[in-house]
């Protein structure tokens, strides 16, 4: 069903009224206009198309700066319209065009950057074009375009002083649930009502219309999964905010899984787009948009995770406005609150959280990559303090964290759950990969005696496993008793070896 042939909400703001608004393009250039209505004329060709564009200079380089970016370049300088439009696509061209030109509608009179919007679209639309390649090439302009215009709604919502009112008290980036209490409907049936008013393809809109949908049982088309996956990824991104990033990254991983790829390969498209993005941002005249490292993205959003998982920021942030004093004292507690003293790792109160979060996200979301658990214990600890002292058992457990905490991989969490006891949870692996990753571990300890102020010390260690894919099935209490009973076979079985325990 399209968009437009929806049956309509009503809120403070009605939706028909924003929509006739945007019904026509009437501050698009006429040359911009031009372009846009010979695309759809099969009769064109590209040299006359060229030379339309040629007589608007400023439509003709940002055309030739496109082509010439890292997202489109093949190696070769790009200098006649021609070419570009060749290179582009004609879909890709009307798109474009029709973004550069909307770029520059700024609504008289609104306290609102709205740029914003358009530099969050762009990234989208940047990552969109790449996951749809790797998906498939037929889908992979559309998910440039999409992208693109896939926040129009929001742009004619600066309009509406309600809404303008609610991002001001909420956020720029209203979620769909914060636009239906605001207005009684969301920004993205407004962008897909329009794009159908523009007589725009139907599966930009349609995808647009599906990538958040409003029940369990509703799929995404597709290009909405794309669109969707995108723009957590463009939030991640753009992301300033340690808790914008944390739900961002989360948001992406279940984006993720729905398409059936791991975190790590999301991650692997953010870094690839992150040199286009700049070249892109100029051509549209916005902001650069230089991205920080992926590693250093994911490494805020996955600690703030654990803390907004523990719920210990936010009891202890309601007092934060009172002073900056008081901030920095709440930001300790509760890394204090979710860490080990001694080892500096994830303590037992954060492992627990982290792993009740995990099966309650796979009892939202199915998916077939299983979630690991390895629980583990150093042989024979009691002998080295009795013999050595506490003082040297406490060098060997920190040395413990730290091949711990650097043997573990991203995505994973690595604890210390008790005295000499450890455990690692794995939220994406294969279940036939679980004893090559407990042999990993084991092998950090087997492989090098532990420094100590003693000298060295031969420390190894049992582990034992298992792993889940029907969360549905199961408790956090029953994984983590089922990978203990298989520490104690490993224990049993004569210690340093990892065992595995499989779903009952």
């Amino acid at each position: 069903m399209s968009a437009i042939d929806a049956p309509s909400t009503t809120g403070t703001v009605d939706i028909e009224t924003v929509v006739g608004r945007f019904g026509d393009l009437p501050t698009v250039a006429p040359i911009a206009m031009r372009v846009i209505e010979m695309v759809d004329d099969e009769n064109v060709g590209v040299n006359e198309l060229a030379d339309v564009i040629a007589t608007d200079p400023g439509l003709a380089s940002r055309l030739l700066r496109l082509a010439n970016s890292a997202a489109y370049s093949r190696g070769q300088p790009v200098t006649s319209l021609s070419r570009a439009a060749m290179l582009l696509g004609l879909r890709t061209l009307k798109m474009v065009t029709l973004g550069f030109t909307l770029i520059q509608r700024r609504p008289p009179e609104v306290p609102i950057d709205g740029t914003m919007i358009w530099r969050r679209s762009l990234a989208t639309a940047v990552v969109g074009r790449r996951l749809a390649a790797s998906l498939g090439a037929e889908m992979t302009e559309d998910g440039f375009t999409a992208g693109l215009l896939s926040n129009i709604g929001k742009t004619a919502l600066l309009e509406e002083p309600v809404y303008v009112a609610a991002v001001q008290d909420r956020g720029l980036w209203l979620d769909p649930a914060g636009e239906i209490e605001a207005l009684g409907f969301h920004s993205d049936e407004l962008t897909a009502r329009i794009l159908d008013g523009w007589q725009l393809p139907v599966q930009l809109s349609e995808a647009i219309w599906s990538r958040h949908p409003a029940a369990d049982d509703e799929t995404p088309t597709p290009l909405g999964s794309v669109l969707r996956l995108a723009d957590h990824a463009s939030a991640l991104i753009l992301g300033d905010d340690p808790d914008h990033l944390a739900r961002a990254f989360d948001q992406c991983r279940l984006a993720a899984a729905h398409l059936g790829l791991t975190m790590d390969e999301v991650e692997q498209v953010v870094a690839m787009v992150s040199p286009e993005l700049d070249d892109l941002a100029g051509s549209f005249d916005l902001e650069a948009i230089s991205p920080s490292s992926v590693d250093d993205l994911v490494r805020q959003a996955q600690s703030r995770l654990a803390a907004i998982t523990l719920d210990v920021a936010s009891q202890l942030g309601e007092q934060q406005h009172r002073n900056d004093e008081l901030v920095e004292t709440n930001q300790e507690l509760a890394a204090a609150a979710s860490t080990d003293a001694l080892t500096g790792l994830p303590n037992r109160r954060t492992f627990d959280a982290f792993l009740g979060n995990q099966v309650a996200s796979r009892q939202r979301h199915p998916r077939e990559s299983a979630l690991g658990l390895i629980v583990m214990d150093l042989d024979k600890f009691k002998s080295v303090n009795d013999t050595y002292g506490h003082a040297v058992g406490d060098e060997v457990l920190v040395e413990t964290g730290k091949r711990l905490g650097g043997g573990s991989r991203r995505g994973e969490l690595v604890a210390r759950t008790g005295g000499e006891e450890f455990a690692l949870i794995l939220p994406e692996i294969a279940a036939g990969d679980l004893q090559g990753a407990g042999e990993r571990i084991r092998k950090l300890f087997v492989d090098a005696p532990i420094d100590t102020s003693v000298g060295p010390l031969p420390i190894t260690m049992s582990l034992g496993a298992t792993w889940v894919t029907d969360a549905a099935a199961s408790t956090e209490k029953e994984i983590y008793e089922r990978a203990d009973a298989a520490l104690y076979d490993a224990k049993e079985g004569g210690r340093n070896r990892v065992m595995i325990r499989p779903p009952a």
